[in-house]
Formats: C-alpha cells, structure tokens, sequence
C-alpha cells in the first residue's frame, strides 16, 4: 500500500473486540435508507445509515436528531479521545451489505455545526478500499480498511482532499463504518 497522504493515520485493530461489536451494530442498530436528489432525480442512498450523537447532525438536506449512544460506542469514547487527542459527541453509522454499497468523493468539512474537524473512522467487517484524492481532482490514493482498523482523517486533510469508497465487483460481506466526530451548536 503506498504512503498515506499527509493529515491521514491508520491503526491496525484499534478494537480487538471488532467481532462482537460488529454483530451487536448490525442487530441493534435501527437502520435507515434515504432518498437523495441529484440532478433532480430522486435515488435511494446507497448503503444504510443512523446517528448517535448528544446533537442533531445534518447533511445533504438530512437531518438526524440526537440519539443515545448505544452502551457498546459509548465505552469506546474514552479510548478514541486518547487515540486522537479530540473529544467526539457523535457517531454517523453507514451500512454497506455488499460491494455495490458506496459512498461518492466528498469532504467532512461543510457542515456548519463541525467545530473540530477531525473525524476518526472506525471499519467492521468486510475490508474495502478507500480512495483518496486531492480537491479538485487529481491520482487517488487506496486505502484499504480492514476490520477493527481505526483511520484518522485531520481537519486539515478536510480541507486538502476528498474521499469515497467506490463499488466493487469483488465478492466482499457486510461492512459498517462509524464516523466519529465533534458537532458543535449550530
């Protein structure tokens, strides 16, 4: 795998009891499926999402309202805020069942109530690659992201690059990703 791109850091199983956490996500979690509009056409997002967070959270025209954490992210709050030295008040969850689950180039840096803009991204499941990319276009940098590996995404590398996670023909099994970050008032 080539050099990560600066403000990136990868953490091979950051959470050893990744299998358990899994499978307590994919039972408990109360899953959503939302229809976007690009280009004036409505599509279903591809993959299933939820919030947990102390505040609503908001993108693309989607608002989720607080939730509580479930007691297996809650423990790993402590862990994760010694790991990134940032404290984290939300968590957005996205599902992939399959490899024709994605997630298109963005950024995490547009949503107004982001005060700290580091995000650390925990991976469960199914390993897939990340791309990274600087703004604007340009040669992509894989990433892959295996089970219970924990990927550090500074504010900085917000503002310098995008990320997706493409489809793949690969066979590849079900995959949560949960997004930690700081959302402020707003």
């Amino acid at each position: 795998m080539p050099p990560l791109p600066p403000g990136y850091t990868l953490t091979l199983s950051f959470v050893p009891e990744a299998d358990a956490l899994l499978a307590a996500l994919l039972a408990e979690t109360p899953w959503e499926r939302h229809v976007f509009k690009l280009y004036g056409k409505a599509l279903p997002m591809p993959r299933q999402i939820a919030w947990f967070g102390e505040r609503p959270y908001g993108y693309s025209g989607l608002v989720h309202p607080p939730a509580p954490w479930p007691p297996a992210l809650a423990a790993l709050l402590p862990k994760l805020t010694a790991a990134c030295g940032q404290p984290f008040n939300g968590a957005l969850l996205n599902r992939y069942d399959s490899g024709q689950d994605s997630m298109g180039w963005h950024t995490d840096d547009d949503h107004a109530p982001q005060a700290l803009g580091g995000l650390a991204s925990l991976s469960l499941g199914a390993t897939r690659r990340l791309l990274v990319r600087p703004r604007g276009g340009g040669p992509s940098t894989p990433i892959d992201l295996p089970h219970g590996s924990l990927l550090w995404m500074s504010a900085e590398s917000q503002r310098l690059t995008q990320h997706a996670l493409p489809k793949t023909a690969r066979a590849v099994g079900a995959r949560v990703n949960v997004t930690w970050r700081w959302v402020g008032e707003g």
